[in-house]
């Protein structure tokens, strides 16, 4: 019985998600359904002990654990914050002592979103993997950002000036990207960590009718000026276009 905090999504949700509960660790309780497989080791690295997680592999699994819910117990969102006030992970060692500023790149969206893309007709999350080779550059460092077997197909070899981070524990990967001058990424859990972090965020965006994203996510990071975006119906035949305005936002940001 009683009321508890209900955390629902992936990754950019839960960032969002983050300063109230920080502000109300004790006394709140909280559950958690979501697609992250990681869900426990991020809730922990953020000192939040879960009362239940439950992690769904499809939108009808979802769905039959929202209706298996106690009906004594009275569930209400999280409130969101736009921005962190403080970088709410614990900080790493930096990866590079060169000087150079420092871009992160991100190409994938969760496993899950892009499932339920595929199935619904829609534009993918996913952007290629060209994009880090055209965008690596003598003039900065880039750390990658992703899962083990998302990244190690591409075949990158790190050097003095390119990093991988490939955590399979969310909080760690996170808590890389304060060490960013600037981002380009897909519509990820990484944009949305960049964005609150008020560093300069360029994102690889499906053209479609997405409200919730939009409202939540992009719009307004973009009327901040913290966010610019490259809209894509079809990823490879705008592709050098993507390039070209990826590389005009970083001759601007750093």
């Amino acid at each position: 019985m009683g009321q508890v905090v209900l955390l629902q999504g992936g990754i950019g949700d839960f960032l969002q998600c983050i300063p109230f509960i920080k502000a109300n660790k004790h006394g709140t309780r909280y559950a958690c359904i979501t697609h992250l497989k990681g869900a426990k080791q991020f809730f922990e690295a953020i000192g939040i002990e879960l009362e239940s997680l439950s992690i769904f592999k499809s939108e009808k699994e979802k769905i039959k654990l929202l209706n298996s819910l106690p009906r004594d117990t009275q569930y209400f969102s999280c409130p969101r914050t736009q921005y962190f006030d403080v970088n709410p992970f614990d900080i790493e060692e930096p990866l590079f002592d060169n000087g150079k500023p420092v871009v992160g790149i991100h190409i994938n969206g969760s496993a899950y979103a892009i499932k339920t893309q595929k199935k619904f007709g829609l534009t993918l999350k996913a952007i290629p993997a060209k994009v880090i080779k055209q965008l690596v550059s003598d003039n900065y460092n880039v750390i990658v950002f992703g899962l083990r077997d998302e990244i190690e197909p591409i075949g990158l070899i790190e050097s003095d000036t390119l990093r991988l981070i490939i955590n399979e524990n969310p909080a760690k990967s996170l808590a890389y990207v304060q060490q960013c001058n600037s981002v380009i990424a897909s519509d990820s859990g990484i944009k949305t960590m960049s964005s609150m972090l008020k560093i300069p965020t360029m994102v690889w965006l499906g053209d479609y009718q997405d409200h919730p994203r939009d409202q939540m996510f992009i719009d307004p990071y973009v009327s901040d000026g913290v966010m610019r975006i490259f809209r894509y119906k079809d990823v490879n035949a705008q592709f050098n276009d993507g390039i070209k305005q990826s590389k005009d936002f970083l001759q601007t940001v750093l």
